[in-house]
């Protein structure tokens, strides 16, 4: 497990790298004193986990917990800080984590047995993240699309998990109410189901993706995905629940009941 520990003051770095040693004492641990160097070992190491000081002279640790989700998508932010105040706004960022100063060994090992992000075999291969924000991630790295209706055509046939729409059913999500003369609607959904192929070529995850004559959807057997772990009561998945569900989409919001009442069952 590569962790990084992050904090303005010497003297909390070595305390916290201390318990991490003794709770998990096979971790790569990696520490900085500011944010800049947070950010370029970030760019450097795929960390699994990072521990975040809240008041860093030269950023927020919020904002520096943004910028190394942007760089590494699967790691697991764990918030430490003396002001219990910042908690709210920690998990609005899907923190996996929140920890008061003095940290102890019990709540150390607890943050780590509770992640997130699950570290490991997770890694490997395509995971589908659908609680919260969309997102597509293979072996860690997310899945960048060069248009957004490409990624939300996705986050479509996902939800509909492995059922086959019509090129006409996913023009209407896509497009919903909006007065797009129909010939050059065909014509941009040819280019948007191009781009979809093409972003999941170059990220080595094609096979999830299933195409027929005027038939879209995804092989469900090809990748894990937090949804449908949740509604087959998988523990941890029930539990990164919120009660937010590809948030960045308007169609999205009737799955929310659904989901919590399979989790409720």
């Amino acid at each position: 497990m590569n962790i990084l520990v992050v904090d303005d003051e010497r003297s909390a770095i070595k305390d916290l790298v201390r318990i991490i040693k003794r709770v998990e004492p096979n971790a790569n641990i990696q520490t900085s004193e500011t944010s800049d160097e947070a950010v370029d070992l970030c760019g450097q190491i795929a960390f699994d986990v990072a521990f975040l000081d809240i008041n860093m002279p030269d950023r927020n640790g919020l904002s520096l917990a943004k910028e190394l989700k942007e760089i590494r998508p699967m790691i697991n932010i764990i918030i430490v800080t003396a002001y219990p105040k910042y908690a709210v706004d920690a998990f609005k960022l899907w923190a996996s984590g929140y920890l008061l100063k003095p940290a102890m060994d019990d709540d150390v090992r607890d943050a780590l047995n509770n992640l997130r992000n699950p570290v490991g075999d997770s890694v490997d291969g395509v995971h589908v993240q659908c609680f919260g924000n969309f997102e597509i991630f293979c072996n860690g790295e997310a899945v960048k699309f060069g248009r957004s209706k490409s990624k939300e055509m996705l986050a479509y046939l996902v939800d509909r998990r492995g059922s086959s729409a019509s090129n006409a059913e996913i023009r209407a999500v896509l497009w919903e109410d909006d007065a797009v003369d129909e010939d050059k609607q065909r014509k941009y959904f040819a280019q948007i189901v191009h781009d979809l192929k093409n972003s999941l070529e170059k990220a080595c995850c094609e096979y999830i993706f299933v195409q027929s004559r005027d038939s879209y959807a995804v092989d469900t057997t090809k990748f894990s995905c937090d949804y449908y772990m949740a509604i087959n009561k998988d523990p941890k998945a029930m539990a990164e629940f919120t009660g937010e569900y590809m948030s960045q989409y308007n169609w999205s919001y009737k799955r929310v009941g659904y989901i919590s009442k399979e989790i409720e069952k």
